[in-house]
């Protein structure tokens, strides 16, 4: 149990902690509202979904036996997230609207978010290095384990973005001076740059 509770404060820690997700969900939620932010937070947590079964099946110490697969998927997500980016700033710069906050609940937030995680492979690897630490049984199988440890894992993340998106909105008077579309553009495009050089 102690094993338990030190995992799920570790992982808090971790969440809270300044990094792409966090930033992309407060920028959702700011520039297309809290139901499209929410859209993306479940489209994260599929992503993690699929990396605690990518865990189970041993699939972070295969690619991390194997450079080349591990750049290869950074560089695919590198250039989907750049993508993503430049299209956001076409769309600014083609269109630009006043900001709005609107209902904007469009699957492709969802589809954006799933694929944010399962292009990223440090996520796998740090699924990998993290998780181990915490196993707290010695009768239960690895896989049993792994799966407690990412069903807590992706509790507390969906609670913690979704508080974050939640309160960020509550700022939208604030931010609405500022060029969120571009920003957002801006993030995306750092984000593939920070994948592929890290």
């Amino acid at each position: 149990m102690e094993q338990l509770s030190s995992f799920v404060l570790a992982s808090i820690l971790l969440t809270l902690t300044p990094g792409p997700d966090l930033l992309m969900v407060i920028a959702k939620s700011l520039e297309k509202g809290v139901t499209t932010a929410l859209y993306f937070i479940a489209g994260l947590m599929t992503g993690l979904c699929a990396h605690t079964l990518l865990l189970i099946l041993g699939w972070p110490q295969l690619i991390g036996e194997r450079p080349a697969i591990v750049m290869g998927l950074k560089l695919m997500g590198g250039v989907y997230f750049s993508y993503l980016g430049i299209i956001s700033i076409y769309q600014y710069f083609t269109a630009p609207v006043k900001m709005s906050f609107e209902y904007n609940a469009s699957s492709n937030h969802y589809r954006h978010g799933v694929l944010m995680n399962l292009l990223n492979p440090k996520v796998s690897l740090f699924f990998w290095l993290f998780f181990p630490g915490f196993l707290f049984s010695e009768s239960w199988t690895l896989s049993a384990q792994y799966t407690v440890l990412g069903s807590l894992f992706l509790l507390q993340a969906a609670m913690i973005f979704s508080l974050v998106a939640i309160f960020s909105v509550q700022f939208k008077d604030f931010f609405s001076r500022f060029r969120l579309g571009l920003i957002s553009g801006l993030l995306w495009i750092i984000l593939g740059i920070y994948l592929v050089l890290t």
